[in-house]
């Protein structure tokens, strides 16, 4: 129970006692009132509590979200978590990732949350301005309003960083015209559920799409940059991945995806990197699974399941990529 709950509990008591000076109405007043000072006590712990919990659900869906790592310079978890700055180089010019701390000069401290769920999921600013989707909002905006809510309590706990953001460097015109005429004729985006789903191929679902935006990375992109879904998680060859990097067929295909890989397999490599041959995942796949604070690595094995049982019933696409 919740201090707010516990307060709505007592009132309601009185109310419903409709106390009145009648012989025994005083003693009932009396016995209510010692119930809401009891109630009253605890609220304040019981809210803590409930903060708590809230908070260690925000930092497993930021997990989940692949630790948000862009927003933490490389091997600068420790001092800097989410104090932006890191720089990505893409066909539209250069990106640096910004402050996410709750500094309240560099940072988001000054934010609502409102402000910053219409960051995570619309890709804009409180001053109207949007975001350059290195930032996959279009995919976050397939994430329950539970879950970001949780996110944005889990932000506001980690330490501030006083960070001033790095100005991006893009192209002309880019962030005035093209960047909304993208959006407008290109950019899907996700379509979230009233809650989170629990379990099962909707559990699995749900986190491959909207949360771990697995297809930002393994999805081919067009001539237009947007993601072809009729290739859902077919990879991309070297040069067409984030930062030029090569991204594996993670569809059930047996030739060049991964159908031949066991349920156990596939959520080894998920939760730990380690490929059946052998090998090792590296580059974005490592961080991810790493994460700044948590990562993929934190993942349960009742969602690590469920996953698996998303990936198994996609289309399978022949698409061989590397050697």
């Amino acid at each position: 129970m919740t201090g707010a709950r516990a307060l709505t509990l007592a009132v309601d008591m009185i109310y419903r006692l409709r106390v009145s000076i009648r012989p025994l109405g005083l003693a009932r007043l009396v016995s209510a009132l010692a119930a809401l000072g009891a109630l009253l006590l605890i609220a304040p712990s019981l809210a803590s509590a409930q903060s708590r919990e809230e908070i260690a659900r925000g930092k497993y869906i930021f997990g989940a979200a692949a630790g948000c790592g862009c927003h933490t310079e490389v091997d600068k978890a420790a001092t800097a978590l989410n104090a932006g700055g890191r720089k990505y180089q893409g066909p539209f010019g250069t990106v640096y990732s910004p402050n996410i701390t709750p500094d309240p000069e560099t940072g988001i401290g000054k934010w609502t949350d409102e402000q910053i769920i219409t960051a995570i999921r619309s890709g804009r600013r409180p001053n109207g301005e949007r975001l350059v989707p290195v930032h996959p909002y279009l995919t976050f905006n397939g994430m329950a309003e539970d879950d970001v809510r949780a996110l944005v309590a889990y932000l506001r706990s980690v330490p501030p960083v006083r960070r001033a953001n790095t100005p991006n460097k893009l192209m002309p015109l880019f962030e005035s015209v093209f960047l909304p005429t993208w959006l407008a004729a290109f950019a899907p985006r996700e379509t979230p559920p009233a809650t989170a789903p629990t379990s099962g191929l909707a559990r699995g679902e749900y986190l491959v799409r909207a949360v771990g935006h697995c297809g930002e990375c393994h999805t081919p992109r067009g001539i237009t940059q947007a993601v072809d879904n009729s290739r859902f998680l077919a990879g991309n060859p070297k040069g067409k991945g984030p930062e030029g990097s090569e991204v594996p067929n993670i569809t059930p295909d047996k030739d060049t995806g991964i159908g031949k890989w066991t349920d156990e397999q596939i959520a080894t490599f998920i939760g730990t990197g380690n490929r059946p041959d052998g090998d090792v995942a590296g580059g974005l796949m490592g961080e991810a699974i790493e994460g700044s604070s948590a990562g993929f690595k934190d993942l349960t094995k009742a969602d690590l399941a469920a996953i698996v049982l998303y990936l198994r019933s996609i289309a399978a696409i022949k698409n061989k990529i590397g050697n």
